[in-house]
């Protein structure tokens, strides 16, 4: 059963307080009653109606006992039985979000969905050079296998480039192909791969090997991407999120959230995480780290978590990436997936090992995208590496996502304090984690992947988020 959220997003200070007690009357600006409000006392775990004053709780209790409390001005809101619970936080999703001219093809199942998603899109937009979009998965095409002519037949007078639902695959079709100059001939660039068959490329790519593609489509204005943020924060306040951790910053798109501060428009507390290598992003570009980070690398960095501290812009983290992902077969694993192969690293260790003690040592939270079992295994160890140099505790680094762990790993986050930032949705049993997922890694691997109760009985402490826009950011799903 869905569950409706009244629209009242409201700090927990002093929740608890008996309305009965507040004296004398208080001014609130909005009094809500017929609820069914979530308290977080064990003793009291449910009211019916509460009031509020900016970001304060004013009263809580009965309605007789709130409106009692507070000044006759307030205005009174009848929620009519709904839920009210505090914001939402979603610890990893992707701002600003996709642009208001991509086609959406999450939820696609079948072939051809997919091929009339693209071509009604087109028949739609018929200025736009490039059609773009985001959300396909593998089960929707025969035998887990995508190609380009699924797209040319619907689409060849244009350029396209669709991206896989978690971003770390893109499809492209012949056109695109011909314009980004890739032939048998491309080799694979670092930390990327061109798919290929006997005679040509499938269309294809994936991890790094994207950007053969992705650096002919037009660059998306400002413009769009802020009205993109407007939007996507229009639906997330409705979704009951108040607050979120942007799981990869590009400073070059950080204009937009000012904009939007500076015009009063912003609707969530917003915290950044730009990319971990300021001059290369968030691995390497080639493999292999050239140069230490320098004091020069980390100017920036300062400056901006001195500068936005919150509570709507705050920076304080910073972002890296160890592999790609299961369904790619690009996430680092110790043993061979399915089919072969052991993934796709981005990091050598003793690099990673220093780059994290550098960050550490300045204070930074580091984010570290990990989802094979040998990847979530290296960075633990950078982790126990930084604190091991610097004598440091309590800074609560994270390892993103963390699927498919070593269950001998899985004491070391408690150990070390550092988060498993899952999420939730990710165990939703689809037919691409049924049918792609899960039979790469095998029925012994896939029996603990996305498995949270595993890290709640060691001890370690989880941090749920969507992952948006690979799966919706509505909280309530996930919850359930």
């Amino acid at each position: 059963m869905r569950v409706r959220l009244a629209a009242v997003i409201v700090a927990l200070a002093g929740i608890g307080a008996c309305a009965q007690a507040q004296e004398p009357k208080q001014n609130a600006e909005r009094v809500f009653v017929n609820g069914k409000i979530w308290t977080g006392d064990k003793k009291k775990p449910q009211a019916e109606a509460l009031a509020i004053r900016g970001d304060r709780i004013v009263a809580v209790g009965t309605p007789e006992e709130v409106t009692k409390a507070v000044e006759a001005d307030a205005a009174v809101m009848d929620l009519h039985g709904r839920l009210v619970v505090p914001g939402f936080q979603d610890s990893h999703a992707h701002w600003p979000g996709s642009s208001v001219n991509d086609v959406d093809l999450h939820g696609v199942e079948t072939l051809r969905e997919f091929q009339s998603r693209l071509a009604e899109f087109a028949r739609a937009h018929p200025k736009l050079p490039w059609i773009t979009g985001h959300g396909w998965g593998y089960s929707a095409f025969p035998n887990q296998t995508v190609d380009k002519k699924y797209i040319d037949a619907v689409i060849a007078d244009r350029p396209v480039y669709v991206t896989e639902r978690d971003g770390h695959m893109g499809l492209a079709n012949t056109k695109a192909l011909q314009i980004a100059g890739v032939t048998k001939a491309t080799a694979d660039p670092p930390n990327g791969h061109i798919m290929k068959d006997a005679s040509e490329p499938t269309g294809e790519f994936k991890e790094a090997a994207q950007e053969l593609v992705m650096s002919k489509i037009p660059e998306r204005t400002m413009e769009d991407r802020y009205q993109s943020l407007l939007a996507h924060m229009d639906e997330a306040a409705a979704a009951g999120l108040t607050s979120v951790q942007d799981a990869w910053t590009s400073l070059d798109t950080f204009p937009v959230f000012t904009r939007a501060a500076e015009e009063a428009k912003l609707k969530l507390r917003f915290r950044f995480a730009p990319p971990i290598l300021p001059e290369e992003g968030l691995a390497p570009k080639d493999h292999t780290l050239k140069k230490d980070l320098t004091e020069v690398n980390l100017v920036q960095y300062r400056e901006l978590r001195s500068k936005f501290q919150g509570p709507l812009l705050k920076f304080g983290a910073v972002k890296g990436m160890l592999d790609g992902t299961v369904d790619a077969r690009t996430a680092v694993m110790f043993e061979p997936y399915a089919g072969g192969g052991k993934g796709m690293p981005f990091w050598e260790q003793d690099d990673l090992n220093r780059t994290v003690a550098i960050y550490d040592k300045e204070g930074f939270q580091v984010m570290l995208h990990a989802i094979g079992d040998k990847a979530i295994h290296m960075a633990l160890d950078s982790f126990e590496y930084a604190a091991k140099t610097n004598g440091t505790t309590g800074r609560r680094h994270r390892v993103e996502h963390a699927e498919v762990p070593l269950l001998a790993d899985l004491p070391r986050f408690k150990q070390l304090g550092v988060i498993a930032s899952t999420q939730a949705m990710f165990a939703s049993p689809d037919a691409t984690v049924l049918e792609n997922f899960a039979v790469l890694l095998g029925p012994e691997r896939a029996a603990h992947a996305d498995s949270f109760k595993f890290y709640d009985d060691a001890g370690a402490v989880q941090a749920f988020g969507s992952d948006w826009g690979v799966f919706p950011f509505e909280p309530l799903p996930g919850r359930y």
